[in-house]
């Protein structure tokens, strides 16, 4: 497929297409946040040091170092203390040296975060949350979806549970299929592609081991190694579109887990500071707003879900 610049003017009828779906998405998300008494925020676009991490946007404030933010934690854990339920819908930055069909360096993020919530929880909220999102546009995106080419009516079949595999469960799918893999490993993009393609249904992962990925969620209390996250993906070879779980709730656990990934103890007290507002444990997602328009869609390219695209080889969308 031929991809055209939105910044030449010469959009397609897919690109106008893929652009109203994303709306919509959006769209019905709010409806049923607000259906279930979430309260919509907003959280800092810069925030302070992480830490050495190579896929953070460094910038200058003001004489000091700062970083584009890539989500809503640790605010999140303050909001959902003094409102409860919360979501916002915003941007993140990644500086990934990927130049992919489903990688972007600026893109949108549909978070919520939920007090005192388990994991499976979770997972049921999340369910819910993309079930609505399907019906919804399997009736208001008609037009867009036959011109498309996507089925309305496998989106209005889209029902829970979705699938749900463990890390444990996926490394075996893995080996058994020939991936030389070892536990402990981060999934990478060929395995995800092949996971998903065994599925027609979305399906989530969980449990996955402490990593870079994952070293701020809670660890698993029966499964050694392993925490309290989880990814969905969707099928078609799309793989993963939403990341989440349970952040670790102690301080001091986590600023042990802070100075083993390198964060110094001068960097953390902007942790420090936001858990002396109060704390209430809490778990929370993340989905991915041009992965699921990219998967709805049928897209080849996910910078056809984004009116001016920003990728690795364009600094000017």
């Amino acid at each position: 497929m031929e991809y055209m610049s939105p910044s030449s003017g010469l959009w397609s009828g897919r690109k106008r297409a893929a652009i109203r779906v994303r709306a919509k998405i959006m769209d019905s998300a709010r409806s049923w946040f607000k259906i279930h008494d979430y309260v919509e925020v907003q959280g800092p676009i810069i925030i302070p040091a992480l830490g050495d991490r190579p896929s953070s946007f460094k910038i200058r404030y003001f004489g000091e170092d700062a970083y584009l933010t890539q989500g809503s934690q640790p605010y999140a854990d303050t909001l959902t203390r003094n409102l409860g339920k919360v979501y916002m819908i915003a941007p993140v930055f990644r500086a990934e040296k990927m130049s992919t069909g489903r990688h972007l360096a600026e893109y949108w993020r549909i978070e919520a975060a939920v007090p005192s919530c388990s994991l499976e929880d979770l997972i049921q909220t999340e369910e819910q949350l993309v079930c609505h999102i399907s019906n919804c546009l399997s009736k208001d995106a008609k037009e867009e979806l036959n011109l498309l080419g996507r089925s309305v009516g496998d989106l209005s079949k889209i029902r829970p549970p979705f699938t749900r595999l463990t890390y444990d469960e996926v490394i075996e799918m893995l080996r058994d299929a020939g991936y030389d893999i070892q536990w402990g490993a981060t999934l990478q993009w060929e395995h995800e592609e092949y996971l998903s393609l065994q599925f027609s249904q979305l399906f989530f992962i969980s449990e996955f081991p402490v990593g870079l990925e994952t070293y701020f969620y809670e660890s698993h209390p029966d499964k050694a190694g392993s925490t309290l996250s989880v990814d969905l993906l969707a099928p078609e070879g799309y793989g993963e579109i939403s990341t989440g779980g349970i952040p670790i709730g102690k301080i001091g656990e986590l600023q042990r887990m802070m100075e083993e990934v390198g964060v110094s103890p001068a960097e953390q007290e902007w942790y420090a500071r936001l858990r002396k507002m109060g704390h209430t444990p809490s778990a929370g997602f993340a989905l991915g707003v041009e992965r699921i328009t990219q998967w709805i869609c049928g897209l080849e390219d996910i910078r056809e879900a984004s009116a001016f695209p920003r990728s690795i080889n364009e600094i000017y969308p």
